[in-house]
């Protein structure tokens, strides 16, 4: 059913190779690739939508078109933020050295045939939306939230001059909010009135509830204490459907939406199965109404959405005061409160309270134990003794295996006493040098990555592999734009590509520094 394939090209000459099961079919020319086509049915790459399947299609078209009207196709790039093929291959311990166009094409599908097998669970999602819903077969190539537009039947609407009118949710009460962040939110409306100005959605709020200093603006509100650490009893509280349920309780869908109803049907489906299908397409409706190019766009709706979150989240925690301890943390969706134990019951009974009042419904999880370095980067150890961990300490997959050493050490020594120093040298000793790996790309504008070797600087290819090294003899490496250089962010001051590097090449210190950084 499904064939990878992998195109290359240099100048005039171009090679692509299809593996199907375990057979690699090579075409050079339309005839061979038509050959090679004869028996496909979906076709499988990376980043083919920009590139390769824009080739075929003129190759198999003899220039005339660019759109490949006889294959459906999937590209794995889609809905992965900025990671190229090759640092995926890298944070997957692949060797993805070629000496000849076929070879390198054969590495590349790979990768591919390892990122199919990392995103099965999103893959199958798509194709069961599509056959649910009896979309047209190519649906199979839109993203989540298009596939959502397309079940709401929505229209592209003209932007209109109303994004910060905030429509407030029916059963807000204002007056049981701080007067400051009331008059924040009303403020910001009554300017962009007066000149139509957008650049009042930047407008940010810091202001101290629950002695926890928080910032609130149209995205979103975060406060959380910093370098914190302690154990005792602490809840977490999350909304379930959070956003969703504010767009269902208030109407709050895009303007060009036809079908509300398929909304209310996929909504339903959601609470009743909590299936994952269901579970996708819902959560995209609310970041696709802020998408330019979505037929959902429709940003006052959107703000409105955030805006209510955080006013009702606001809410629970004014609320809950003198309940608990202390507020250890408030995101998008949820707070974290440090309570003592004779006080859980009156909090759950006043929760349940709550919800019934909004029309919205809460989890709530027990923690044991907080390592929180601020709001985006934290590890709670949980009462059934797993762990949730976030941000840098989240674990590591194959799209951010980046030197494996310094983030899996950031926990051990964390969470359970490790030294940074013992931890490095052990990892030294005992592991290879894939965990002391360092993936570096191509940023932004910049034209190239060179690297210093002594006097001079050489170039590399634009996804560098390598480790850092206590031979001098290597500088750092750097991007390069109009001549100027710029050291790559996060690169070791002493770089040796993988393919030099030996484990004795290793600096060790580099890397119990970088541990250390984070430890608080």
């Amino acid at each position: 059913m499904f064939i990878f394939y992998w195109l290359f090209q240099h100048e005039e000459k171009w090679l692509a190779v299809f593996k199907q099961d375990n057979t690699f079919i090579y075409a050079e020319d339309k005839e061979s690739l038509e050959k090679a086509l004869s028996s496909a049915q979906i076709l499988v790459s990376y980043g083919n939508y920009q590139s390769s399947d824009k080739f075929l299609a003129k190759i198999l078209s003899d220039g005339k078109s660019d759109y490949l009207q006889q294959y459906l196709s999937i590209d794995l790039s889609q809905e992965i933020k900025n990671r190229t093929i090759e640092e995926i291959g890298y944070y997957l311990n692949l060797d993805i050295k070629a000496k000849t166009p076929k070879e390198f094409c054969e590495k590349r599908i790979a990768i591919c045939e390892r990122i199919f097998e990392e995103r099965e669970e999103y893959l199958e999602t798509k194709f069961e939306i599509v056959e649910e819903f009896k979309l047209p077969a190519r649906a199979i190539t839109y993203t989540r939230a298009r596939l959502a537009a397309e079940l709401l039947k929505a229209k592209k609407m003209p932007k209109r001059p109303n994004i910060l009118f905030f429509k407030y949710d029916k059963y807000l009460p204002k007056n049981e909010l701080p007067q400051q962040l009331v008059d924040f939110y009303h403020d910001m409306s009554e300017k962009y009135k007066c000149d139509q100005e957008e650049k009042y959605k930047n407008d940010k709020l810091k202001m101290t509830i629950a002695n926890l200093t928080h910032t609130f603006g149209v995205g979103g509100v975060h406060a959380a204490k910093e370098k914190y650490h302690e154990k005792g009893l602490f809840l977490l509280i999350d909304i379930n459907q959070f956003f969703p349920t504010i767009i269902k309780n208030n109407d709050l869908l895009a303007v060009g939406v036809q079908d509300k109803q398929m909304f209310e049907h996929l909504y339903q489906k959601k609470v009743e199965t909590n299936k994952l299908t269901y579970k996708i397409l819902i959560n995209a409706i609310n970041g696709a109404m802020n998408t330019q190019f979505s037929n959902l766009y429709d940003p006052q709706k959107y703000y409105s959405v955030t805006v209510n979150g955080q006013l009702i989240i606001t809410h629970l925690i004014k609320l809950l005061e003198g309940f608990y301890e202390d507020l250890i943390q408030t995101n998008t969706d949820g707070i974290v409160i440090k309570i003592k134990h004779e006080m859980a019951q009156i909090i759950q009974e006043i929760l349940d309270l709550w919800c019934e009042h909004f029309h919205q419904k809460a989890k709530v999880k027990v923690i044991e134990e907080i390592w929180q370095k601020d709001v985006n980067n934290y590890i709670f150890k949980m009462q059934d003794g797993s762990y949730v961990r976030k941000g840098i300490f989240a674990e590591q997959n194959y799209l951010s295996a980046n030197t494996p050493v310094v983030y899996e050490g950031m926990f051990e020594c964390l969470v359970h006493g490790v030294k940074p120093q013992k931890y490095v040298v052990d990892a030294f000793k005992n592991g290879n040098l894939s965990k002391f790996q360092y993936v570096g790309k191509l940023q932004g504008d910049f034209e190239c990555i060179e690297h210093q070797v002594g006097d001079t600087y050489r170039k590399l290819n634009n996804t560098i592999h390598g480790v850092a090294t206590t031979n001098k003899a290597f500088g750092g490496v750097y991007q390069v734009k109009n001549d100027m250089h710029s050291k790559l962010p996060g690169s070791p001051e002493h770089f040796m590509r993988m393919d030099q590097a030996k484990k004795s090449d290793i600096d060790v210190k580099w890397y119990v520094k970088q541990i250390e950084k984070n430890m608080f």
